[in-house]
């Protein structure tokens, strides 16, 4: 990982794929948390409110790269946290997804459900299905290049949740019909082929850009984090349209 920003209140950082913010039942050796306990960023031994996630504002999944925000202390991880409840964090995602996108930008709103079939895994359904059984969920979107893989029109995005819920974006990605590539999970036959095709070991989906109010000094915090390199020699393989 990467530090971005520190400061005595709160820390960003950088998070590559292939590592979890924090351990789960599989007591993974190596975490988010782990490491900035180990290089002595994080003090354990606070009152935090979940001791197993000392100073995690936010989360990303594992295979998911990009910026998070680490509280330093319990009142500054409460008053981030009150910041994503209320709305006030704004953040943008870059994703590559198969097919075209129509039309180029819009809105996504499809409440999300967890999956019957396992813990891993959520659905999506329309409002009009029953709101009892399921969370509201919004994603705005802009497309930002189109490219062309073979016989194959694939499109990159930027994705702007409005809510917080578990794989929302990949999840009303693939609602829409356009799989982010390389998603294990909500994935098409084509994303697959496609995925397999270009070697895309992980989704291609990186958290690139998030503003949210220091909770101490009030100021306006905006911070943006490039592609990694394994995802820029994805487009390299395209041909831009």
């Amino acid at each position: 990982m990467k530090i971005i920003h520190e400061d005595r209140d709160l820390i960003v950082l950088a998070k590559p794929a292939g590592i979890l913010v924090h351990e789960t039942l599989a007591r993974e050796k190596e975490t988010i948390v782990k490491n900035l306990i180990k290089t002595d960023k994080i003090n354990p031994r606070l009152s935090w409110p979940n001791p197993s996630r000392p100073g995690i504002v936010h989360r990303l999944d594992k295979d998911t790269s990009g910026l998070i925000v680490v509280a330093k202390t319990p009142k500054v991880l409460q008053e981030l946290q009150q910041q994503f409840k209320n709305r006030q964090v704004k953040k943008e995602y870059i994703a590559l997804v198969a097919g075209e996108v129509a039309p180029a930008e819009g809105k996504i709103e499809a409440a999300i459900t967890r999956d019957k079939a396992g813990p891993q895994k959520v659905q999506v359904f329309n409002y009009s299905f029953s709101k009892k059984l399921s969370r509201s969920a919004v994603t705005f979107y802009e497309t930002i290049g189109k490219y062309k893989f073979r016989n194959n029109i694939l499109t990159l995005l930027k994705a702007s949740p409005q809510t917080g819920r578990m794989h929302q974006i990949r999840l009303h990605l693939k609602y829409i019909g356009n799989p982010i590539l390389g998603d294990p999970l909500y994935n098409t036959k084509l994303s697959r082929k496609i995925s397999d095709k270009l070697n895309i070991n992980r989704q291609f989906l990186h958290a690139s850009k998030i503003e949210f109010w220091h909770p101490v000094n009030q100021k306006k915090m905006v911070f943006e984090s490039s592609l990694p390199k394994e995802l820029e020699d994805i487009l390299v393989k395209l041909t831009s349209l």
